[in-house]
């Protein structure tokens, strides 16, 4: 199974929502890993409209995915096993610790179309860009890998360079998809890899690309990466 899976920090469409939706609608991507989708006032509402207006469908995020979401393309909408939420922090979290945001991750379970079985794994995450609160989370991180790999696609805002010490924790049993990726971050003039894709062992990768352009520069404040894989 061929698919083009995308990662994007859309920053709660606060930038230029229209921009984004045509980066998104530029790559074509199969499977949409989403973070800081919206999330207050109407935001799964919001979040849902903006997978409408590119194509696609949501099937995992919601309040408990604490702004990270994953979309699909129409024609696997009937692949799609199971989509949920992952809150693994409470909302109180920002008073009791003093971190800005509760995290959560979004996960989305595809079976094949071939009838040979098996299903694949999509996690969409936002690390903290604080370093303490990334250490606390790894251990939820090493335990979803150790369970759900090989059939296993990790992507999202790390908030970490690609030999930070919580992204390492993740290898084995998974792997970076693209050692020599372009960076994303910041937009104008990216000089660091915050956001990319690990993966199993079962997944093969063909190239993962960071789009440019007008629009990727007033979409966000991330590049997106996209992954072009096999399963």
């Amino acid at each position: 199974m061929d698919l083009r899976v995308m990662t994007y920090n859309i920053k709660s469409l606060e930038l230029d929502g229209a921009a984004a939706r045509r980066v998104v609608r530029a790559q074509r991507p199969d499977v949409l890993l989403l973070q800081e989708a919206p999330r207050w006032v109407r935001g799964r509402r919001r979040t849902r409209g903006f997978a409408r207006d590119v194509g696609m469908v949501v099937v995992a995020g919601g309040i408990a995915g604490r702004g990270a979401a994953i979309a699909v393309a129409p024609h696997l909408v009937p692949q799609v096993v199971e989509g949920r939420g992952v809150a693994f922090e409470p909302r109180t979290v920002r008073f009791r610790q003093g971190f800005p945001t509760p995290r959560g991750y979004a996960l989305a379970r595809l079976a094949r179309s071939d009838g040979e079985g098996g299903v694949l794994t999509f996690v969409s995450v936002h690390l903290s860009a604080q370093r303490p609160q990334r250490a606390q989370h790894v251990p939820v991180y090493v335990e979803l890998a150790a369970r759900e790999a090989p059939d296993l696609v990790l992507g999202g805002d790390l908030n970490e360079n690609p030999r930070g010490p919580s992204v390492l924790a993740l290898q084995p049993p998974l792997r970076d998809a693209d050692p020599g990726q372009a960076p994303t971050e910041p937009v104008d003039v990216p000089r660091t890899r915050l956001d990319g894709f690990l993966v199993g062992s079962t997944v093969t990768v063909h190239q993962v690309t960071v789009p440019d352009g007008p629009d990727v520069l007033v979409g966000s404040d991330h590049r997106p990466a996209v992954l072009d894989m096999s399963w």
